[in-house]
């Protein structure tokens, strides 16, 4: 394995009606997926392009102490806010995973100085990128009638150069069909409330990884996916990113990656198998020995609904890592020190 070799990356997602696929060093400045022609057999109006592109915005970020996992998800025409704070301590969760039909929320085309927010009466959770400043800043605050439950909290993640590399990728779905993310692992500050006490986060130790995410997945979609990070032996700032989804030639086309500070390293396509069943030991690994980690679940959370045209089955533990990721000069990254969650999901959408 070697330091990533990738592109920079295209001026859009979309050229001429087809996708520019490939895996970038920066973020693409326009994602423009309703300008794809035919990502079916024929020609379908943007309307229907709309209702079938799935978007979503997620971290997950946190420190020795405090994971949190968060997400603000349209797949049409259930939408998603996910806002959890897991105390690895304590064996507590707190926050809201709040499903709603209805109008889906504003993605924008590009990462850069996009906002995106969920709001209710009690509730507000609130993403915005600051591109000028080289910053993501998150949001978050819950009112709650119990006591003890009620949460706040605010949180700055940076992504300049000197703190961050990004892994941008447009990876083929078949047909004239893609999905496209950006994820990066970043330096994070900020501070969180939650039973009448005050957590502040400061690097090294506090850190979150980014996924601005769309695409035209298949109406049954499923993939699998395990993230985490931390502070290594060394006292760097590691992460890593791995899945197994349904895009062609994975071999070729993949997110999966290795970051060590502001460096990031290509890793091969993993499959995940769980011999226990979600609840027990998930192995990871690749056929060139480079991966070779179990995840542990520790924490459940799972979401399933049938409401006959659209039905997901979701597992997405959070969880502590064994074993050893390789990074590009063959030095073994322990993963006992990592901490993250997986994924596995089935949507009918």
């Amino acid at each position: 394995m070697t330091v990533a070799q990738l592109e920079a990356p295209p001026e859009s997602a979309v050229a001429n009606g087809e996708f520019n696929y490939g895996r970038f060093s920066a973020p693409i400045p326009r994602v423009n997926m309703l300008d794809v022609a035919r990502p079916y057999h024929y020609a379908v109006p943007e309307a229907f392009k709309a209702f079938r592109l799935k978007e979503w915005q997620a971290f997950q970020f946190g420190n020795e102490r405090w994971f949190f996992f968060t997400a603000l998800y349209s797949s049409k025409p259930v939408n998603l806010a996910i806002f959890v704070a897991y105390d690895r301590e304590a064996k507590k969760q707190y926050g809201f995973r709040k499903g709603f039909i209805g109008r889906p929320y504003r993605f924008s085309e590009s990462l850069a100085d996009s906002r995106i927010a969920y709001r209710r009466r009690n509730r507000h959770f609130m993403i915005e990128c600051r591109s000028e400043e080289g910053r993501i800043e998150l949001d978050v605050e819950d009112r709650q009638r119990k006591a003890g439950r009620s949460i706040s909290g605010h949180f700055s993640f940076a992504m300049g150069q000197q703190s961050a590399a990004p892994i941008s990728v447009c990876l083929p779905l078949g047909l004239n069909r893609a999905m496209y993310s950006t994820k990066v692992l970043m330096p994070m500050e900020g501070s969180f409330r939650c039973g009448g006490e005050e957590h502040r986060f400061e690097a090294p130790t506090a850190m979150g990884v980014l996924d601005d995410h769309k695409g035209y997945y298949p109406y049954n979609l499923r993939y699998d996916w395990v993230s985490g990070f931390g502070v290594d032996s060394k006292g760097r700032r590691v992460g890593f990113n791995l899945t197994d989804n349904q895009v062609k030639d994975q071999a070729r086309y993949n997110e999966n990656c290795l970051w060590i500070n502001n460096r990031i390293y290509s890793l091969p396509p993993v499959k995940v198998t769980r011999p226990e069943g979600y609840r027990g030991p998930w192995v990871i690994q690749d056929t060139e020995g480079l991966v070779d980690l179990v995840f542990e679940p520790e924490a459940m959370n799972d979401i399933r609904y049938n409401l006959v045209v659209t039905a997901c089955d979701y597992h997405g533990p959070f969880g502590s890592f064994r074993g050893v990721i390789r990074n590009g000069t063959g030095e073994k990254i322990d993963a006992s020190t990592l901490f993250g969650a997986g994924e596995e999901k089935f949507l009918r959408a």
